[in-house]
């Protein structure tokens, strides 16, 4: 009998997110502020968390055109890996919050997460993208496991 490939979710939708993020991600890097000077105390050039961010842009442009164009279930498995490591690039960034100045995490993520609003010009963006990313990462997930789960039927002639 021979054997039947599993169906495979189309990679190339699965890139969609990674090029929304990285939208985003540029937006924040031309936009905010705060996030170029480290609330105004860097003068000349960027700061550290703005090249974070422009890291994490470069790697969802990559992520996506490799899923625009291998269209495989390698470079859909890499991707759901990649959304998961920018979950954790993105919620570790909260413990950060001494190199920008805040007295604790808590103080940070409320920055961050649109609780408490510290200037800069578009609210809520950093929300936005991580929750892009984490949405990615679990349609990532689920999209494997259904994938494994789903069996060929294959009819009593092995057709």
């Amino acid at each position: 009998m021979a054997s039947v490939p599993r169906p495979t979710p189309n990679p190339a939708y699965y890139g969609l997110p990674f090029l929304l993020a990285f939208v985003l991600s540029v937006v924040m890097l031309i936009t905010d502020k705060n996030l170029q000077t480290n609330f105004g105390s860097v003068s000349s050039g960027y700061y550290l968390h703005w090249y974070v961010v422009a890291g994490t842009a470069v790697a969802d442009i990559l992520g996506a055109v490799l899923l625009f164009l291998l269209r495989s279930s390698i470079a859909l498995k890499t991707g759901v890996v990649g959304s998961g490591l920018l979950v954790a690039v993105f919620l570790g960034d909260i413990f950060t919050y001494s190199q920008v100045g805040f007295s604790s995490a808590s103080d940070f993520a409320n920055y961050l997460f649109g609780v408490t609003y510290y200037g800069g010009d578009i609210r809520y963006l950093y929300d936005v993208l991580l929750a892009v990313y984490i949405a990615t990462f679990l349609w990532g997930i689920v999209s494997l496991v259904l994938t494994r789960r789903a069996s060929p039927s294959v009819g009593p002639s092995g057709s």
